[in-house]
């Protein structure tokens, strides 16, 4: 996946994650279907934002 996709990816789960949470602010909490739903958003977060460390590291040593 190439780094442009990948901070794509980022930003729309950022963007999901955010729905989320304003709507549990304005609507009193999320349901439990929105508590998986933003669990897994932040697993895939946490592994996009591993991919994109990743292979800025990798790019940084080709470089050289």
């Amino acid at each position: 996946m190439p780094g442009h996709e990948i901070t794509d990816r980022i930003a729309d789960l950022i963007d999901e994650e955010h729905r989320l949470r304003t709507g549990a602010l304005h609507h009193g909490g999320l349901t439990p279907a929105e508590r998986v739903r933003l669990k897994d958003l932040e697993r895939q977060l946490d592994a996009a934002v591993d991919l994109l460390h990743h292979r800025q590291a990798l790019a940084v040593f080709d470089d050289e």
